[in-house]
């Protein structure tokens, strides 16, 4: 599948508590001491994260100190202005679409490090945001989809999975299948709603009841022109002042569709969701224009969409751990049970929550499936 780079030449902003102002580098202008704050505390992620495996979080040193922490225990102890403080948040809601008092340290120390670390999964050049799909991410599950043919049944989810000693029952809405073994690759949260015959262990279904899924609200206006980058901008800005986190540029690749994306995330999502959308509507079009000029506010189409409410996911980006669960439950995280196999994003050890991470723990289950059938 063919990508482009997401579309970052221009001045760039930084929107906290309300105080636009623009930049041009990765590293906004701020005062000396946000700037010696910054780098001290992103210097600190890089060496915690880096004592930390993403095999086997539980085996560093400090791992159950941290694992008792959230987040924002650690930024109050170590973030020493409001600024910072606003860029941490905002980092913190967009790469887990959650408020750091949800997460545990532990887990986001292991998360970064399967990512590179916060710098990289929070920029775009050289990050997490670089590159897009030409035909659109959906496109890799479709050409995936044409390869495979009618063995790819539609419309029949799962519903309980039976294991006996000739192999594995899966029941779904269409019937039965009978396999020898069975990879599971979906969020925690859908693994929930399946029935298991025998139950899982107890360690391995009290892991999945920790896991909680991110709060994410995609917010896109579609424009007659990019005006954005004919003033000279990027699109892309850093907020913590509602309703966006982040905002991106998201023109299509051949520029004929013009179009700024952005991310209600965390808190601010599940308070979004409740509003009528007349006001949603307003309040994203009202954000635009604080950061592009009137045109901002007549966007030719307003889309969103709410992974909140999405069936097969219950939210986006990521799901996440809160303190105390890894301490009891790492252990389970890849570990087959019988003949179920476990896949997922999720279960990555690098790039999990990407497309990347899906890739490697897929391949990761069909290489324990291919050893236990000889």
């Amino acid at each position: 599948m063919q990508t482009f780079p997401t579309h970052v030449k221009g001045t760039k902003i930084l929107d906290l508590d309300g105080k636009v102002q623009t930049y041009q580098s990765s590293i906004p202008k701020v005062g000396v001491f946000d700037l010696m704050n910054l780098q001290a505390v992103v210097s600190l992620a890089d060496r915690q994260m880096s004592k930390v495996s993403t095999e086997d979080p539980m085996a560093a040193k400090e791992a159950a100190g941290w694992d008792r922490l959230n987040v924002e225990a650690w930024k109050s102890k170590w973030v020493k202005t409001a600024r910072v403080r606003g860029m941490i948040d905002a980092a913190v809601r967009v790469i887990f679409g959650a408020e750091p008092a949800e997460v545990s340290l532990l887990y986001f120390l292991s998360y970064l490090r399967g990512g590179g670390g916060i710098m990289r999964l929070s920029e775009a050049e050289g990050g997490a945001q670089q590159d897009r799909f030409v035909d659109g991410a959906q496109g890799l599950s479709k050409g995936l989809a044409a390869i495979l043919g009618d063995r790819v049944q539609l419309s029949s989810p799962a519903l309980r999975v039976e294991q006996d000693q000739d192999g594995v029952i899966v029941e779904h809405h269409a019937g039965t299948c009978r396999a020898r073994r069975v990879i599971i690759a979906l969020p925690p949260a859908t693994v929930r709603e399946l029935r298991f015959d025998p139950t899982l262990p107890v360690r391995r279904a009290q892991l999945l009841q920790r896991y909680a899924m991110g709060a994410t609200i995609k917010v896109l206006g579609l424009y007659e022109s990019a005006f954005w980058r004919d003033a000279g901008f990027s699109g892309e800005v850093v907020s913590n002042t509602p309703p966006f986190s982040v905002v991106y540029d998201n023109t299509s690749h051949d520029g004929s569709v013009p179009a700024l994306l952005g991310f209600v995330v965390g808190d601010q999502a599940r308070l979004w969701a409740n509003l009528a959308l007349a006001d949603r509507r307003s309040q994203a079009k009202e954000a635009w224009a604080r950061y592009f000029g009137d045109a901002a506010r007549r966007p030719v189409e307003y889309l969103e969409q709410d992974w909140q409410k999405e069936r097969w996911s219950g939210g986006c980006p990521i799901s996440f751990l809160p303190p105390g669960a890894l301490r009891t439950g790492a252990a389970m995280l890849r570990a087959p049970c019988g003949r179920v196999h476990w896949a997922g994003s999720e279960t990555a050890t690098e790039w999990a929550g990407f497309l990347e991470g899906a890739l490697q723990a897929g391949e990761r289950a069909a290489e324990e499936v291919l050893r236990e059938l000889g």
